[in-house]
């Protein structure tokens, strides 16, 4: 067991560990499950809202439908814990694709596993159990294929076939096409065959399309992008600040970053430079963009840390003493992962395992599914809306995570129900609820409602002419 095994051993370790110990939210999750169940029971992916009263019946673009199929197919066979396991695996295998493309351009194995690690601790924040992260790890993989196309030209010739599904998992597959472009580019500059290069390009653009919505996913994306009020309400789209901890992350390596490009630029092309120069500007542009920096970055960054065509790293024994500490390094670690297995922890009849979930309060959402009338228009926080749609699916609910549904009226009668007080009584009551979800110490509306079941996170009114 050598030292450079043992880099890569924390490589993958670390991640998963870390992964099985942090809660999975909510706020994306809970309804992309239930989305994912209705499209298995109905054999059709949605194309109208059915879980809200605000804009029921309303066209939806439900460009996620693959991923949540498979998050509905992983719930079924193992409930919320196999989920959290699933995405220790999504993690894991992220970073293995980013030591397995820092390789291939020609890092050694510890700088390769450094590399990974690092990429993963930039962006950890966004990686959340939700259909970005399966896009995540496809983006790896395409950076893998990328970056061996020269070795593997036959391996390349698959990029395609997971634009195919990147496209049906998640809106930043128009990231797939620019990656694509920039091994085409990078081919001619460098003035290798490029002709294989630009038919995956085309192949793979066109691919892009190969959805239930056709092309018009592109449309969708660029919806996404240019919302004002997803700009407006949600922090992912907003302007990454260095004065936040992600920022800082973001900007801090995005400094790291081009320290090495300059140092090493005899090895890079001017296409390495615009590629990395083109996903710092996406990160600075949105904090959601940062997601996709650190694993892009890599394989510049190893090529720009590569050995010079023709260097020999010196080998050297590794004294038995240390291969032996060394395996108890990895043996302790891959006891850590095991002893984070979301099974051994005390269950909830709801949220599986304590402390698998967060933004998922169990008894509020038990009182509303077995308490309210199917149909009930039921008012929650927008945090916890995915949750109930998941918990208490006969009812329907005010907004969710879904934001560019929601027309801007919505939002604002949303924002007056949780200031609270008269403005929200009469929010209330334009919209017809018949059930508010409180958290703790929010302010009540005023008016003729009831409480009827309070726990440690919140409560439940009732108008009283349901009681």
């Amino acid at each position: 067991m050598s030292l450079a095994r043992v880099w890569l051993s924390v490589a993958l370790a670390l991640p998963a560990l870390v992964a099985l110990l942090v809660p999975l939210p909510a706020v994306d999750l809970a309804y992309q499950v239930r989305a994912g169940e209705l499209i298995l029971a109905a054999g059709a992916v949605p194309r109208t809202d059915t879980f809200t009263f605000t804009i029921y019946g309303q066209p939806w673009t439900d460009q996620q439908w693959l991923a949540q199929v498979l998050l509905a197919l992983g719930y079924r066979a193992g409930g919320w814990e196999l989920l959290a396991v699933l995405r220790a695996g999504l993690v894991v295998a992220t970073t293995g694709l980013l030591v397995l493309a820092a390789r291939l351009r020609g890092a050694g194995l510890r700088t390769a596993s450094a590399l990974a690690l690092l990429a993963f601790l930039v962006s950890a924040p966004a990686l959340a159990l939700r259909p970005q992260l399966f896009a995540i790890a496809l983006f790896a993989a395409l950076l893998a294929l990328v970056a061996g196309r020269d070795r593997h030209p036959r391996a390349f010739l698959a990029a395609p076939l997971l634009v195919v599904a990147w496209a049906n998992l998640h809106g930043s597959f128009v990231l797939a096409p620019l990656l694509l472009g920039y091994a085409w580019l990078d081919d001619v500059v460098r003035r290798r065959p490029w002709r294989r290069s630009l038919v995956v390009l085309a192949v793979g653009t066109a691919a892009t399309c190969v959805t239930p919505f056709g092309p018009g996913v592109w449309a969708y994306a660029a919806g996404i992008g240019a919302d004002p009020v997803i700009a407006q309400r949600v922090s992912e789209w907003q302007r990454t600040s260095p004065l936040t901890p992600t920022g800082a992350l973001f900007y801090a390596s995005g400094l790291a970053a081009a320290f090495v490009a300059w140092r090493g630029r005899a090895r890079l092309s001017w296409p390495d430079a615009l590629w990395l120069a083109g996903l710092a500007v996406l990160g600075a542009w949105a904090v959601r963009g940062a997601a996709w920096w650190p694993a892009g970055a890599v394989p510049v960054v190893a090529a720009a840390l590569a050995m010079p065509e023709g260097g020999v790293t010196p080998l050297r024994a590794t004294p038995r003493a240390m291969r032996r500490l060394n395996g108890l390094v990895v043996a302790v670690l891959a006891l850590a992962v095991a002893a984070a297995l979301p099974w051994w922890r005390h269950g909830d009849p709801l949220a599986g395992r304590a402390g698998l979930l967060s933004y998922a309060p169990s008894g509020l959402a038990a009182w509303v599914r077995d308490h309210a009338q199917p149909g009930a228009r039921v008012y929650v926080p927008q945090t916890w809306a995915s949750w109930f749609e998941w918990a208490a699916p006969r009812q329907r609910y005010f907004v969710d995570s879904r934001f560019e549904l929601f027309p801007a009226d919505v939002w604002a009668d949303d924002d007056a129900i949780a200031a609270g007080g008269a403005a929200a009584e009469a929010a209330l009551e334009r919209r017809q609820v018949d059930v508010v979800v409180l958290g703790p110490g929010a302010t009540e509306p005023v008016g003729p409602w009831t409480v009827a079941y309070r726990d440690a996170d919140g409560e439940v009114l009732v108008a009283a002419s349901i009681r």
